[in-house]
């Protein structure tokens, strides 16, 4: 074998390892409430080729990020696009093989980037680019998070590479790929449409008046035309308008503003360095201004420059506010961090060997010594909070029939709703706003009042709100137990996934005509704190969160699901040691 076939054998085993590295921290469930906006997304276009359902029943359950528009429809707040390409998937392979999607597309994000360094900066750049990225924690740790940050990294790393491929050789049908990949973009989300003018004017800077120049510019507007004009006939279709968005629905027009920026500019910077990408970030920067002002190398600085610089001011801008997981909006910027830094010891050093080496090895030790323990104790998160929800889903499969009923807590449905197998009822509809104890829940931060932004515990189902927010004590419980019959119908089965407390709580006071009768017990762990919740976005509770949960009120049931106490809750699923009970309503003849 030669040389250049085992540096290439070297590189794809280099990107197994990151693959397995990833896969010992995963398990098939999800987690998150963007999770389930994306992978509920891409069952129904899998099994219904649409990106909307209608409810049922006004019990169903209705993920966080899913808003109601005309005709009953119901359609989540994110792009389609990420969620198009979890179908295919889901569509060819089943669920579980949709969840390995960010993983695969992670690994193959650093066999782009190798290919694109070794253009840029020689063999030796592509592979400590490689090493850099495969430590780097938010990367490793979106990677299993289940939303679409992994998914635009992946499209901004493969539209870099054709397009340096292109600027090289004009052709057709790189310009296509690079197109369609700059195109993806836009469609897996939304905000990321402002990374797209940056290529255009990087290809201006090549502008040749010949034939080949405008066939391959034309091949690039057909390739990026494609994803594009399908989300714009998706958003006329859905919203009444190709420019309108889910956002606009959930959040309202007021979303980026200068007080904000004030706000957050100064963390951003701090958490760019501490979190995000360490030394690379620094190194990356001292990067992108040489490469500006480099006679031969201007138009890939300003490339990056304006590839990283407009996305970190917009959300330096946006009114979440800085937190330690705010990092995962520029996770596509570390790319171009690493791919300037490794630039940058390659000028540095001028093709000295030894220096580079050291150099290298150098940056690549702190970057190490920084990235994979933060790495491991994020995915370790995941996996521990996943695992659980494997393990209610696999005791779900064992007992319950497909098309029955399950009342369970909303970080369960969370899960089950992206299976699709069961009906699942909104476990907000008995935990009614007007409980005190759902006003001690802190509120999102700098949120503006005229956002309307749901708070968690409240009703999406819009047929609920309107027919259970005035009804309390017996009469809820009496109008509940009857819906919940009529949709359950002759043949369908009821369960109910509970703990003790919630069992104590209701089981007497709905469904009078059976009784409950225990299917299987699960066992739960205790999580407890750790080091990486204090410094990769799972920090310790507000105060409000630490308070000890009420006693009741007189007249007025427990809230249902229990108010979430400390870290050690999966969304709503608190992880005390005690067990969850899977129970089936037996009704009476």
């Amino acid at each position: 074998m030669n040389q250049k076939g085992a540096l290439m054998l070297f590189v794809f085993a280099l990107v197994a390892v990151h693959f397995g590295f990833l896969s010992v921290f995963f398990e098939p469930a999800i987690s998150t409430p963007d999770a389930n906006s994306y992978f509920v997304q891409a069952r129904l276009i899998a099994q219904e080729g649409k990106t909307h359902f209608v409810p049922e029943s006004p019990l169903q359950y209705i993920g966080f990020h899913w808003n109601h528009t005309k005709d009953n429809r119901y359609y989540c707040t994110h792009a389609p696009g990420f969620s198009f390409v979890l179908a295919i998937v889901f569509k060819l392979f089943g669920p579980t093989a949709a969840l390995l999607t960010n993983p695969v597309m992670a690994s193959l994000s650093l066999l782009g980037l190798f290919f694109l360094c070794r253009l840029w900066a020689g063999n030796g750049g592509g592979l400590l680019a490689v090493a850099l990225m495969a430590v780097n924690p938010f990367a490793n740790e979106h990677a299993l998070f289940g939303d679409a940050h992994t998914a635009v990294s992946f499209f901004l790393v493969w539209a870099l590479f054709f397009l340096a491929r292109w600027a090289k050789t004009y052709s057709a049908w790189c310009a296509l790929a690079a197109g369609f990949c700059i195109g993806m973009i836009p469609t897996i989300r939304y905000p990321e449409l402002i990374l797209c003018p940056a290529f255009g004017i990087f290809v201006l800077f090549h502008y040749k008046n010949d034939k080949a120049f405008w066939s391959s510019v034309f091949a690039g507007a057909i390739g990026a035309a494609i994803p594009i004009a399908a989300l714009c006939l998706r958003n006329q279709i859905a919203y009444g308008g190709f420019w309108k968005t889910g956002y606009a629905i959930a959040i309202g027009q007021k979303t980026f503003g200068w007080n904000y920026f004030v706000d957050s500019f100064l963390p951003f910077l701090i958490m760019l360095l501490a979190n995000g990408c360490g030394l690379v970030f620094a190194t990356g920067i001292i990067g992108i201004a040489i490469l500006s002002i480099h006679r031969d190398t201007w138009r890939r600085g300003v490339l990056f420059a304006m590839l990283v610089l407009p996305i970190t001011l917009l959300y330096m801008s946006y009114y979440w506010g800085a937190d330690p997981q705010s990092m995962r909006y520029l996770l596509p910027t570390f790319y171009i961090y690493t791919i300037a830094s490794v630039w940058l010891l390659s000028v540095v050093c001028n093709n000295r060997y030894p220096s580079a080496l050291a150099a290298s090895i150098v940056l690549l030790l702190i970057t190490i010594v920084w990235g994979l323990p933060q790495s491991v104790w994020a995915m370790q998160h995941l996996k521990n909070n996943n695992a659980v929800l494997a393990k209610i889903t696999t005791v779900v499969e064992k007992h319950v029939e497909p098309g029955s009923i399950i009342i369970s807590n909303e970080a369960i449905n969370q899960h089950l709703d992206f299976l699709g197998s069961w009906r699942l009822v909104a476990p907000f509809i008995l935990n009614a706003q007007r409980h005190p104890v759902a006003r001690m829940l802190p509120p999102r931060p700098k949120m503006p009042a005229s956002h309307g932004l749901r708070a968690p515990h409240e009703l999406r189902n819009v047929e609920a709100r309107l027919k259970y927010e005035n009804l309390t004590g017996e009469e809820l419980f009496t109008v509940f137990s009857q819906d919940l019959l009529q949709w359950a119908g002759g043949n369908r089965k009821i369960y109910w996934l509970a703990n003790e407390r919630q069992i104590k709580d209701y089981q007497s006071a709905f469904l009078q005509q059976g009784e409950w009768v225990t299917v299987d017990k699960i066992e739960l762990p205790t999580e407890e704190p750790t080091i990486a919740r204090r410094f990769i976005g799972r920090g310790p509770p507000t105060s409000a969160m630490r308070r000890p949960p009420p006693e009741g009120i007189e007249g007025e049931p427990m809230p249902f699901p229990p108010v979430p106490q400390g870290p050690n809750r999966i969304f709503d699923l608190v992880l005390d040691g005690k067990p969850l009970y899977l129970l089936e309503w037996r009704r009476s003849d």
